[in-house]
């Protein structure tokens, strides 16, 4: 069958889009399948990972997601609907021209917004089914009547949850003929439940005020008494932000939490212990799902439609009521201190959220297809096949998939390609050229033995499948699970320090970012005084201490100068050093200017940067942000006729996860 995807965009990394690539992936097994984007590129997110096989439609290329090309408002998406005002008179015009002329079998919409549009528009060879991702009850009275009344002429709605199902708006909609089935949104299961202890806490969506990460925070700082090793990362773009940043800051939380501006993406679930799920409201189990599939157990709240649905008995995770501090807490200390019952929760995990695998999920849209496939006019089976170019099947883009086993190798899964004999490392940059090779077991895995990553050099560098005539293809990235990494990734076997870590490029590409030091000073905690900042972490690689090792700052801007901010202590491979601001608020020569932290070893040495890097952030300056430390100048500085002006002293990572301090002067 042909099966066309009616979506807003495939342009953007957000909710709506993730789940029209999820379900066209889903229904690809079986069909051919392509996405409709009303609005933006034709060509998918990279984060979105689209299948190469899954053809995208872009009816208007030229317009963002978030602009507007008519001044006159929708005529087909109902006024007072959620999405009203994303949409406007020309693309009324081009979804009804595209549907008009539509070879498809069955056009699937997405939203509420679109299949109010598709109720109103002809598709002369096509069924046409309303995917309902918000319950019913959630639209505004004005616009529950209208939507009773267009959704008569679709052929069938298809609710996410149970909950939403029973609304009396469906079983008024099957008295009219349309065909009404539950089926979730699908969810990518991993593969096994066995996965490393990262001691990591997600947390997942919108930072709008029902999903309620302010009570995450205060639940999670709450436990950091009885359960200090613990991380909480925050995945979700929106207005809230700045908030949620200010909440870390006041709550002493910007050692312990990650603010990450995207959505999350299945990985990101893998490489976590506990879900955390605190919103006051839900439109589905899908927070609670996308983290049961990769074995990872739950605590959210009882709330209408969501994890209620799927957490049963117990299985699975922990249910507290909505907006309970004190019963969140309890339940995340309870998961944090057992691992014996995260492992039991964790086997239950998968088996609850098999039934919205895309296998599953799958298998309850063909029989909706078979239940409205009578009387269709056409031909199923039919592909309108895309003006130019081979099909999307003869030309698949390898890709490898990344996870980190517990004796500390990588294993690579190969796909796209079958004749693979080796797989390459190359590095990139300038004069390098170091080559490392790795034999691929039946042309689809591979086993990289990290100590061999050793003879790269610090910098970055690409993976190939090799094929037996020595034809390179350079992997894309699939779905790369490190959260062990900083468990296993550590090689104390070594003479220097050695860190590697895989990412996705720009383009969507596979690449290691290397560090490769002869000695490391990693920076483990930063804790704040009152007019100082006290630095603890251990050192890696060849260190020869002598009487005076200090604490350095050395100033970027011109004139250069290096400066003793500190004494530092070791004892057993760690250190502890006293940053004191004085000492940059004496040396500074402008209104604001940065500073690099480094450490002597005490024996005439080269200075070493403290960085943050043994984990699994490649880039961590832009999901961790210290707050500022302020002050008086002393009042000897100057002398005592001249004001003593207010200075801030704020701590950041670079792109290289070197820790350096940015130095303003307030008036």
């Amino acid at each position: 069958m042909n099966i066309e995807i009616l979506a807003r965009t495939l342009a953007t990394d957000s909710a709506g889009a993730r789940a029209a690539a999820r379900l066209a992936q889903t229904l690809a097994a079986g069909h051919r399948v392509t996405v409709v984007a009303v609005r933006g590129a034709g060509t998918a997110h990279p984060a979105l990972r689209l299948p190469e096989h899954i053809d995208v439609v872009a009816l208007a290329p030229g317009v963002a997601p978030g602009d507007r090309d008519a001044d006159d408002t929708s005529q087909l998406v109902i006024a007072g609907d959620p999405e009203f005002r994303r949409y406007d008179r020309a693309d009324d015009d081009r979804i009804r021209k595209h549907l008009a002329e539509t070879g498809a079998d069955v056009v699937i919409a997405l939203s509420s917004a679109l299949g109010a549009a598709l109720a109103q528009c002809r598709t002369p060879h096509a069924r046409r089914i309303a995917r309902q991702p918000a319950p019913v009850e959630r639209l505004p009275e004005s616009v529950r009547a209208r939507w009773t009344e267009l959704y008569r002429s679709l052929d069938a709605v298809v609710p996410l949850t149970r909950g939403d199902a029973a609304d009396p708006a469906y079983r008024d909609l099957a008295e009219a003929g349309v065909e009404v089935r539950q089926i979730a949104e699908p969810v990518l299961i991993a593969d096994s439940p066995e996965k490393a202890t990262t001691g990591v806490v997600v947390s997942a969506g919108r930072l709008v005020s029902h999903r309620r990460v302010d009570l995450a925070l205060h639940a999670f700082a709450r436990t950091h008494e009885t359960q200090p090793g613990w991380q909480l990362r925050i995945f979700g773009t929106g207005p809230l932000r700045r908030e949620t940043r200010d909440l870390i800051t006041a709550l002493g939380l910007h050692d312990r939490v990650l603010l990450v501006d995207r959505e999350a993406g299945e990985e990101d679930f893998y490489d976590a212990d506990i879900a955390l799920v605190t919103a006051e409201r839900q439109d589905s189990a899908r927070p609670a799902l996308e983290a049961l599939a990769q074995g990872t157990p739950v605590v959210a709240t009882d709330v209408p439609y969501g994890a209620a649905e799927v957490l049963g008995d117990g299985h699975g995770g922990l249910l507290v009521p909505a907006g309970d501090v004190d019963a969140t807490t309890r339940a995340l200390e309870r998961l944090m201190a057992d691992e014996q019952l995260r492992a039991v929760h964790r086997g239950h995990a998968l088996h609850l959220a098999r039934s919205a695998g895309t296998e599953q999920v799958g298998e309850a849209y063909d029989a909706l297809f078979t239940a409205v496939r009578a009387g269709v006019r056409g031909r199923w089976g039919q592909r309108r096949r895309a003006a130019g170019g081979a099909p999307a099947e003869e030309r698949p883009r390898p890709t490898a998939d990344c996870r980190i086993l517990p004796n500390g190798q990588w294993e690579l899964t190969l796909h796209g390609v079958s004749s693979t004999r080796t797989v390459r490392v190359k590095e990139q940059g300038k004069g390098r050229q170091e080559v490392v090779d790795f034999p691929a077991e039946g042309g689809t895995r591979a086993r990289v033995d990290v100590r061999a990553l050793a003879a790269l050099g610090e910098g970055r560098a690409d993976l190939y499948a090799v094929d037996g005539k020595g034809k390179e293809r350079r992997l894309r990235y699939g779905r790369c699970t490190v959260g062990g990494a900083r468990d296993v990734g550590h090689l104390g076997d070594l003479e220097h320090f050695h860190w590697v870590l895989p990412y996705a490029t720009e383009g969507g590409y596979l690449r290691l970012r290397v560090w490769s030091r002869t000695s490391h000073a990693e920076l483990v905690t930063v804790e704040y005084g009152d007019t100082s900042l006290w630095l603890t972490g251990w050192l890696q690689g060849q260190w020869r201490l002598g009487a005076e090792p200090l604490l350095l700052l050395r100033r970027r801007q011109e004139p250069t100068v290096t400066i003793a901010a500190g004494r530092v202590r070791f004892e057993g491979g760690w250190f502890g050093a006293e940053l004191h601001m004085d000492e940059p608020m004496r040396a500074r020569l402008l209104l604001r200017e940065n500073w690099d932290v480094l450490i002597t070893d005490g024996n005439g040495g080269e200075p070493v940067r403290l960085a943050r890097i043994a984990d699994d952030q490649v880039v961590r300056r832009d999901v961790q942000r210290f707050p500022e430390l302020v002050g008086e100048e002393p009042s000897d500085l100057f002398g005592p006729d001249v004001g003593r002006a207010v200075v801030g002293l704020r701590p950041y990572f670079t792109a290289d996860n070197e820790l350096s301090l940015v130095v303003t002067e307030h008036h």
